[in-house]
């Protein structure tokens, strides 16, 4: 990665995380301690955890970017976003993260999370030069990693390409040594 280069985070999360919640909480403290680190947050630029990264990164004087999606047309893009793009589909959104992201930050989430999180962990088995850090954040994501290695196919050397951690501290830190 080039010195000059300012990092981008993709921050994946659940977007019905309440403001008052322990998650979310979270969320903003992964933001301000990625914006801390002058590394530039990007999401999907909706609500719950993806809002909550965003205003910690621009509350602590960090950028941000929304990955917004035509198909939620409905939806009002969160008020912390310095930079919004807009993809046609959810296939095209999360290809564009993708491309733009240097690393991963996985918190709780729905649907929407695990499809980006199978997507970016695919791409990274599939082709190692397309390989970028995969940190899942919470405890829970061991069990649901021994769950899939448990029933599903999923072998030892592609759990390994996901990095799970307790705290966002620890997110960081792994990040920072990986990025360097």
């Amino acid at each position: 990665m080039s010195p000059n280069k300012r990092c981008i985070i993709a921050v994946f999360g659940g977007s019905r995380t309440p403001p008052e919640s322990a998650e979310y909480a979270q969320a903003y403290t992964v933001g301000k301690l990625l914006a801390q680190r002058g590394w530039v947050v990007m999401n999907g630029g909706y609500q719950g955890t993806m809002e909550a990264s965003a205003r910690g990164a621009r509350e602590n004087g960090g950028r941000t970017i929304g990955m917004l999606s035509r198909e939620f047309g409905a939806l009002t893009p969160n008020p912390y976003l310095d930079e919004t793009f807009v993809a046609p589909d959810l296939f095209a959104r999360i290809r564009e993260m993708h491309t733009r992201a240097d690393a991963f930050v996985v918190l709780n989430g729905s649907l929407g999370t695990l499809a980006e999180l199978a997507l970016v962990w695919n791409l990274a088995k599939i082709d190692a030069r397309q390989r970028k850090p995969i940190i899942l954040l919470g405890a829970a994501w061991a069990r649901v990693i021994h769950a899939w290695r448990e029933h599903l196919a999923v072998t030892a050397e592609e759990a390994r390409l996901l990095q799970v951690v307790d705290t966002p501290e620890h997110a960081i830190e792994l990040l920072a040594r990986q990025l360097g």
